[in-house]
């Protein structure tokens, strides 16, 4: 058996559907933020969540179970402190796994309370 190239490109990283609200109330150590990023194709992944200021506080990467995007945030920054109540803003960066294509960002924003 071999495998024939097609000569048709692969697709190009994608985002197909996403669910991003804040955590009513939270998010906490027991009950984190979970957004989840469907995405065309598997891909490894950075999360960066930003205060206020612009400053990251929180860094999560990752590598996708089929083509699902599933971090968690407990509301704790790089420091193991938890983090002060407002609004943060997300940044989703991926890279096909394939290597086929440019890197997908989407951006947002989270409520801590």
């Amino acid at each position: 058996m071999s495998i024939v190239n097609s000569g048709v490109p692969a697709s190009a990283l994608a985002q197909m559907e996403a669910q991003t609200d804040a955590v009513p109330f939270g998010p906490t150590i027991s009950v984190p933020w979970r957004p989840v990023w469907q995405l065309n194709k598997p891909a490894t992944w950075t999360l960066t969540l930003s205060n206020s200021g612009g400053t990251v506080v929180r860094t999560l990467t990752g590598s996708t179970q089929g083509a699902a995007v599933r971090p968690a945030w407990d509301a704790y920054g790089e420091d193991g402190r938890r983090v002060i109540s407002g609004t943060y803003a997300w940044k989703l960066t991926a890279q096909p796994r394939d290597a086929e294509g440019p890197a997908l960002t989407v951006t947002g924003t989270t409520t801590v309370n």
